[in-house]
């Protein structure tokens, strides 16, 4: 008679299966770090029709990575009855091709001698995005994907728009005196912004003069932090 396998090989082979099981599914979409410091980036933000809003994060463990998949819940509401739900991502992803850490949003467009990147706004907006900075020149322009996902491909493919001479994605420039002024644990959201009537849940804030814009983060050790900004 064959001998019969130990009843702890069982139930180590059945552990092994409920963690490859688990593996299949990736890691939480939702994760809730304790974060030190929430805030509204007001250098570029713009709390008008067409504009961004863009809600940066510090957590408290500087050791802290979100992967790709990854978001960190926040809330944002305004005075005028608006209230939408994002969710923080990596600042920066990691470097391709052996170069820096770049933007995890962002890419630049430079046109060519007698193009202005205006023109290709209707192109942006197909992709998700929105001008963040325009040269008054309109020789290039500073891009926001509101979805990461694939950005360097994206990125690449605004390079055969009329007009376009290259696209770059962005780094980041620090001063020399604070030459460590970003973390790989630093996170961001951009959210689009409209004036207008309310429109709960669509993914947009609609925002008027005189609103005050509230955005939460449900610590995970209990209490809250907002970060506010009021619409000129």
């Amino acid at each position: 008679m064959r001998p019969r396998a130990p009843h702890s090989l069982g139930i180590v082979a059945g552990l092994y299966a409920v963690i490859a099981c688990a593996d299949l599914f990736g890691p939480d979409p939702i994760v809730r770090p304790q974060l030190r410091q929430l805030f509204i980036d007001d250098l570029v933000t713009r709390l008008r029709d067409g504009g961004i809003l863009y809600v940066e994060a510090f957590p408290t463990d500087t050791t802290f990575r979100l992967e790709i998949g990854q978001r960190v819940p926040v809330q944002v509401n305004t005075t005028s009855g608006d209230r939408e739900d994002a969710g923080l991502y990596r600042l920066l992803c990691p470097p391709r091709d052996r170069g820096d850490h770049y933007r995890c949003f962002d890419f630049v467009v430079f046109m060519r001698e007698g193009y202005d990147v205006r023109t290709v706004g209707d192109r942006v907006s197909a992709m998700n995005g929105r001008f963040q900075l325009v040269a008054s020149s309109g020789r290039f322009a500073s891009v926001t994907l509101f979805d990461p996902e694939d950005l360097v491909r994206r990125a690449r493919s605004a390079r055969a728009w009329p007009g376009v001479l290259f696209t770059e994605l962005t780094g980041i420039i620090c001063h020399p005196d604070v030459p460590n002024c970003t973390s790989l644990s630093d996170l961001l959201v951009p959210v689009p912004v409209d004036s207008g009537a309310a429109t709960l849940d669509d993914g947009i804030i609609q925002v008027r003069t005189g609103d005050t814009v509230t955005v939460t983060y449900a610590q995970p050790g209990g209490g809250v932090l907002e970060a506010r900004v009021i619409v000129p």
